[in-house]
């Protein structure tokens, strides 16, 4: 009899390996060698009755001449087949891709390779040997190949791996299974035990290489050290990761390596244990957890290849650029060194860093002839020269910076440039065994569609889903953006939905409307579209675009971009976070430019150092935010801000685009934070510069909010628009005409010009209704019938006195109750014709039940019978 077996704690790579032998040797058994892994255990829950695999006790072992083993060749590794492995006469097949070791078994077929996963072997002699392969065969060997390849991104991944997976899919695998299987999430024990290794880690620098050794000593058992290891390895972002783990009496070690200067199999070969280079582990008995970490170090002291540093990579002597020359002169010195950026130093200190992309922004500007001082970024980010050059690309890729000066004890000894780490990425120029980096890629991509089922209505979510659904279908990628996503990581209620589109978001709008019922209002100049649904919500869609700006101060032209791009044409990071929507990552984040550690860090960051430039509103939108969420302002970003404001561009806006901003500001539940900040940093001077803050109430800009939820709380219905109330508050201390030159000079609409035109006579109001405190309510709304409810506001907040307070109060509380019941059918039944007279008749009647007056419609119908007979209205024409 011959049988197929893996090793104990089998993983998909092992199984996958079991079924293409199992093609190769139709007529040997399968059998599980011992323990299966947690995935495997659960895809057998679901897949175990379309496999036939046996375990050791339901087979006669005695009948055994030959044993497949795939994915090891050790004996040790094989379980409750390890006795049956050292009969004698036992003949082997190996097919595996370990590294040989002393104690193989001796096969007489050894297929041994260094591929990612053992069944690139098997399925490469599938293909020579032209065997027919179902989807679900070829999605089983998938999982293999996938799992221990890491998707193919893991570094012992070669070409092999690639095509087999290829072939695969050509016959049909299915990586919504293999993807289902892969991200099985951890565990309560393995949250348990990961929280515990990250408490006990420690960090050592061997060799310029950053090792974590983590240790677990509780004696109990937990599956899956191997991944948690690997987890640990990307949370605590080293070279290299131990655990060192005490189960049952044993301690079992697992290493992982992201370097080629460290060899974990190499580190545990005396432990006995087995693995690559990059993944290995070790089972040991008889020595305790301390042992075995004392001698994991003394190993690394002994294998470890050194690592390169700042001094052996960076360029020197370094060219500077003097903080006073121009940025013209900056561009011209960067074109003639062929450099993409340069240090700007004030004698032999370095003060900051200008880039070719600022000198070209300037020009474009019409500002090359601005001091660099005025332009560089400040605050520059340095190394020493032993700093690894792990960390030094960790910190490019992290700050989005190009070059990282290296300097020890204020001098400037050399810069490391973009092109002096991709060197040593790919060689090139470089002895083989300087290849040592691996390629670091900020934070892993996180999936927050757990938190979002928390946070948002599900109908929401449905849209959603519909919208990546659909942008799949017309070869798009579709991504919530904007402060619909900033709100939901700041937990606040915002569901005014943004979603950016790479692909064509105008067709996407229209599918939607056609699927949800709604229209679809398209803006073909801007390549965006309005989503009106049924129930009268608004989902704004666009298409991924970049902007550029021709002067400073104008309205951005538009292009179609990429993400990324659209993400970068944007005020500040914490508004370029994106979802993405489409069905194969629903609900991962897109974060480029660090907008989530700014948000964690409560920081108004902009992109670039000319983005006040090109649009000076985002100065106030800044600070509107900064106060909104209680962030501070970047301080590179608030002294890019001043430097704006001293070269007066805010004075080049449009007045519309000013009021735009003033109006959102005001919109703001208190205001009065950012006016303050406004008035510190020098912005107001350039919106209402005839309103003196200082001179504002403060009192009674504390009260209008307050004020104004009574009120809609009160009236319902009756809505207040709170930038016009504050506006009014602003301007209540202003001479009239200046009052009438700002609602010109802004091109304010009818509504808002006419209220705060009314809000100009608040203060003889308010002293009118202190000379007449009996005015009866129908008096007083000959004075106050038609005045907007933001004068009411106005009003009410100047009004000091209770009594004219309640008086005032119940005027407001009967014209919201009282109506005049009878119309004008029931004057014409008593005999008055129509015309303008009507409207005097239903005025007085008004009036007179304001004034408790009249109670009732037969009350109406009586006082206007006894105005007839009075003569007071009669059948004859009323002339006007």
């Amino acid at each position: 009899m011959e049988i197929i077996t893996s090793h104990n704690a089998l993983d998909f790579d092992g199984l996958a390996a079991m079924v293409a032998a199992g093609k190769l040797y139709p007529g040997a058994v399968k059998v599980f060698s011992g323990t299966l892994s947690k995935n495997i255990r659960q895809f057998m829950a679901l897949y175990k009755d379309l496999f036939s695999i046996k375990y050791p006790k339901e087979i006669d072992l005695k009948q055994v001449k030959r044993m497949i083993v795939v994915d090891t060749a050790s004996a040790n590794r094989l379980g409750h087949l390890k006795d049956l492995a050292s009969q004698e006469g036992m003949d082997f097949y190996i097919y595996d891709h370990h590294p040989p070791a002393e104690d193989d078994l001796p096969a007489s077929i050894s297929e041994v390779e260094q591929v990612g996963a053992v069944t690139t072997l098997l399925v490469e002699k599938i293909i020579e040997r032209e065997i027919n392969l179902s989807a679900f065969d070829a999605t089983i060997l998938a999982l293999g190949i996938y799992e221990d390849t890491g998707s193919l991104l893991f570094s012992s991944t070669t070409p092999r791996d690639i095509s087999a997976a290829a072939f695969l899919l050509s016959r049909g695998a299915n990586l919504s299974v293999v993807s289902n299987f892969m991200d099985q999430p951890f565990s309560g024990e393995q949250r348990q035990l990961l929280h515990v290794l990250l408490n006990s880690s420690r960090h050592y620098l061997v060799k310029n290489i950053d090792i974590v050794v983590a240790t677990w000593d509780s004696n109990e058992f937990i599956p899956g050290l191997d991944t948690v290891t690997y987890r640990l390895l990307e949370i605590e972002n080293c070279d290299v990761a131990f655990t060192v783990a005490l189960m049952q009496g044993k301690v079992i070690v697992v290493g992982r390596s992201r370097t080629n200067n460290v060899k974990v199999n190499e580190v545990l070969r005396e432990l006995k244990g087995r693995g690559h280079d990059r993944a290995a582990s070790a089972v040991v008995k008889g020595q305790s957890l301390a042992e075995v970490v004392e001698f994991i170090m003394a190993e690394l002291g002994k294998t470890v290849q050194p690592g390169l540093l700042a001094r052996d990579i960076m360029s020197t002597p370094v060219k500077t650029i003097p903080q006073g020359i121009s940025m013209e002169e900056a561009g011209r010195v960067m074109l003639r060194y062929g450099h993409t950026g340069m240090p700007v130093v004030e004698g032999e200190k370095m003060i900051g860093v200008i880039s070719r992309r600022d000198v070209d922004k300037a020009r474009i500007h019409d500002l090359g002839h601005a001091p660099v001082k005025g332009f560089m970024s400040s605050g520059v980010l340095s190394v020493i020269p032993d700093t690894p050059v792990g960390e030094i690309q960790r910190l490019m890729v992290e700050y989005d910076v190009g070059r990282l000066p290296v300097a020890e004890n204020n001098r400037l000894l050399g810069i490391v440039s973009r092109t002096d780490i991709l060197r040593t990425l790919h060689g090139e120029d470089y002895p083989e065994d300087h290849e040592v980096l691996y390629s670091w890629s900020g934070e892993e991509t996180q999936n927050y569609l757990v938190t979002m089922q928390e946070r948002m209505p599900s109908r929401l979510i449905a849209t959603l889903r519909l919208a990546g659904e659909l942008a799949e279908a017309i070869d798009s990628r579709a991504y919530c953006v904007g402060g619909f996503v900033r709100d939901f990581f700041l937990r606040v209620p915002n569901f005014d939905v943004d979603l950016v589109v790479e692909g064509d978001g105008e067709e996407l709008a229209r599918k939607m409307a056609q699927h949800l019922g709604g229209k679809a209002r398209i803006h073909q100049r801007f390549r965006t579209a309005v989503l009106i649904l049924p129930d009268g919500t608004k989902i704004d869609i666009a298409t991924a675009r970049t902007e550029y700006y021709e002067f400073p101060a104008a309205l951005p032209k538009v292009e179609k971009a990429s993400l990324r791009e659209d993400m970068y044409r944007r005020d500040f990071t914490i508004n370029t976070l994106a979802i993405a929507l489409n069905p194969d990552s629903f609900g991962d984040l897109i974060d480029y430019f660090g907008g989530r550690k700014d948000l964690e860090k409560g920081l108004i960051r902009i992109l670039y150092n000319f983005s006040f430039v090109e649009d000076p509103t985002r100065i106030i939108r800044a600070i509107r935010f900064e106060q909104r969420y209680q962030f501070n302002i970047e301080e590179d970003t608030l002294r890019f801000a001043k430097d704006a404001i001293e070269r007066r561009l805010l004075g080049k806006l449009s007045y519309k685009r000013i009021i735009q901003e003033l109006m959102l500001l005001l919109s703001e539940i208190d205001p009065l934070p950012a006016l303050d900040r406004i008035m510190e940093i020098g912005v107001w001077e350039y919106i209402i510069p005839e309103i003196d803050l200082n001179k504002v109430s403060r009192t009674m800009i504390k009260r209008t909010p307050i004020i104004i939820t009574w009120w809609e709380e009160r009236y319902y219905g009756k809505k207040i628009k709170g930038w016009l109330a504050y506006l009014m508050v602003l301007l209540a201390g202003v001479d009239k005409e200046m009052v009438i030159q700002v609602t010109k000079r802004y091109h304010l609409d009818n509504y808002a010009r006419k209220a705060i035109e009314e809000s100009l006579q608040v203060p003889q109001m308010v002293e009118y209704l202190r000379e007449n405190r009996e005015i009866l309510p129908g008096d007083m709304d000959r004075k106050l019938d038609g005045w907007s409810n933001e004068s009411m506001i106005l009003l009410l907040l100047s009004i000091r006195d209770e009594l004219l307070w309640e008086k005032l109060v119940n005027y407001l509380d009967l014209k919201e109750r009282i109506k005049v019941e009878i119309n004008g059918y029931d004057l014409k039944e008593m005999g008055l014709k129509q015309g303008p007279e009507f409207r005097f008749i239903f005025d007085e009647l008004y009036q007179q039940k304001l004034n408790g007056v009249i109670k009732s419609r037969e009350g109406e119908l009586q006082t206007v019978k006894k105005w007839m007979m009075e003569g007071k209205y009669n059948n004859d024409p009323v002339a006007e």
